[in-house]
């Protein structure tokens, strides 16, 4: 049914070998960067399954990219990696996700793309030189609940691991860092534990039976006979995080939400224990915070965040919505898990944050609660199983 082949992104999470032995007819191109997608379906491919791709000191393939393809007609697929992160990403605008690492993403158990990151040689794109967070993080979770260790060892290796930054996270690094030395039978089921290869694999066992059983519809291109990427519509649109602010003008609005919102628990600042950061910053604290906030690379993100959620508190104000005491609980419920504590009392009187400071944010975050629950009603339970996409279904 398809004229070309598919196109798997591929690098350090799994061999060539895995990919050919099941989908040989596939072309296996390198970890996707921006402007990857464009250029494959320039030249009329329609099916992409994104495993790798690059980010950091290159550009990744950004979300509006993996969209522009899908409203061509095109099929993304996503696993392990930063397929898992752009696939939970662009789900509502119909890319397909597979794997454990994609069903967290997608359930915002993490968040960051910290959790996946590796570094790896170019030139020889396997093995991963690093070991991934999220593979730390389900390796644990797997022995723990097989009794082969404590779950408080397992929290100690993975607050270790986070700590550490992507370009030097290992397991020994890890174990040594923690203070706990499994034994060496349970260190190698925890390095074996690979839970990006495993979502990787499955990605090319699905990928071929979709083939096979002609379960995937590329559609024809909406954009007629002219090259796709060159219309206004298909052109990529580089986002802007500041939203056209200066960032001075930001910059102490910005640290605030950061540590009040509990942001700063999902960004890695070399250097800095995030545990020890309150809401009463000293001017030598605050620059200090801004210094790592400002260099991490997880500081797009929290912009865009922080601009997201200051437009949501404008909407609705200007919509007049005020919020219920449902989004009041559900408010005070998610600032306690961004801050990492069991419930709103312990958060509210742990001293760390100056109590207006909380209570002013939580007012805030309850007024996007409510203007999602009006704009986003929640769909209902009993949908039909036929109008859930194959995807769901399987």
């Amino acid at each position: 049914m398809h004229e070309l082949p598919p196109i798997v992104f591929i690098g350090p999470t799994a061999p060539r070998e895995d990919v050919l032995s099941v989908l040989p007819d596939a072309l296996v191109a390198r970890p996707c960067r921006r402007g990857d997608l464009y250029r494959y379906r320039i030249l009329k491919h329609s099916i992409f399954l994104i495993i790798d791709g690059v980010f950091g000191g290159s550009l990744a393939v950004p979300p509006r990219e993996v969209i522009d393809v899908i409203k061509d007609g095109a099929v993304v697929i996503g696993a392990s990696s930063m397929g898992a992160l752009r696939s939970a990403d662009c789900y509502p605008a119909g890319a397909l996700g597979i794997g454990i690492v994609y069903r967290l993403y997608r359930r915002r158990a993490i968040s960051s793309e910290d959790e996946v990151a590796v570094t790896f040689r170019e030139d020889r794109p396997y093995p991963s030189l690093t070991d991934p967070l999220i593979n730390i993080r389900v390796a644990l979770r797997r022995a723990v609940n097989l009794g082969v260790m404590t779950a408080a060892d397992g929290v100690s290796i993975v607050a270790a691991a986070k700590s550490t930054h992507y370009s030097h996270r290992t397991w020994s690094a890890a174990f040594k860092d923690a203070g706990v030395i499994p034994p060496m039978a349970t260190q190698e089921f925890l390095k074996g534990a690979d839970a990006k290869r495993q979502d990787a694999k499955l990605a090319f066992r699905r990928l071929e039976k979709w083939l096979r059983t002609g379960a995937l519809r590329p559609q024809p291109p909406k954009y007629g006979p002219g090259l796709f990427g060159l219309l206004d519509e298909g052109r990529e649109r580089g986002p802007d995080p500041l939203d056209g602010t200066k960032i001075d003008a930001i910059r102490d609005d910005l640290v605030a939400w950061i540590v009040v919102s509990g942001y700063i628990h999902r960004m890695h600042l070399h250097g800095l224990s995030t545990q020890e950061i309150t809401s009463k910053l000293t001017v030598e604290q605050a620059n200090t915070l801004w210094a790592a906030i400002s260099t991490s690379f997880d500081f797009d993100a929290a912009l865009t965040g922080f601009n997201v959620f200051n437009r949501a508190v404008r909407e609705a104000r200007r919509l007049g919505i005020s919020p219920e005491a449902s989004d009041l609980q559900d408010a005070e419920l998610e600032l306690a898990c961004a801050h990492q504590v069991s419930c709103w009392n312990e958060l509210a009187t742990s001293g760390r944050l100056s109590t207006p400071d909380l209570a002013k944010q939580r007012d805030l975050h309850a007024l996007t609660k409510s203007l999602r629950r009006i704009l986003f009603p929640p769909a209902s339970a009993q949908e039909p199983m036929e109008h859930q996409p194959q995807w769901e279904r399987n």
